[in-house]
């Protein structure tokens, strides 16, 4: 009867620290990390980071970028609303009566983008583009209201 061994193979294993603001495309470099031969030294190993696309945000270096759909009332009279960001942490996003707020208007809010690659401790900053959404219909009561006020 023939027998054969099962001989086990050890794999090495290499670590890589992503540090918070890495940017899309960087790559690592493990210098002697990949397979050798008699005569012919170990090669390189390396780890090209990809960015995932997210469900609310874009990046842009350290800009990160967000729609936010407010109505026309809030767009006349102000508004307060929260979002969630990348971290987990709420970021507030506010205007005051009496500022109109345009559609398509681009407000900067500085520090809240991604934080800086090589500074993890700065961050860029977060621009929030709005869109008004207008009422599809106006009733009677509606239409009044507006004519006396334009």
């Amino acid at each position: 009867m023939c027998q054969s061994s099962k001989t086990k193979q050890a794999l090495d294993e290499l670590y890589l620290f992503i540090e918070r603001g890495t940017p899309d495309g960087h790559e690592e470099t493990f210098r002697d990390a990949a397979d050798e031969y008699v005569n012919v030294r170990a090669g390189e190993v390396k780890m090209k980071i990809i960015q995932l696309p997210h469900d609310n945000f874009t990046r842009e270096g350290e800009t990160l970028k967000i729609s936010l759909t407010i109505t026309l009332k809030e767009a006349l009279l102000g508004f307060s609303h929260e979002i969630t960001h990348l971290d987990g942490h709420k970021v507030t996003i506010a205007k005051s009566g009496g500022q109109t707020t345009q559609h398509g208007e681009v407000m900067r809010i500085n520090g809240e983008g991604m934080p800086k690659f090589g500074s993890p401790s700065d961050s860029g900053d977060l621009l929030v583009t709005f869109t008004v959404a207008n009422p599809e219909t106006l009733n009677p009561g509606q239409q009044t209201l507006f004519k006396q006020f334009f």
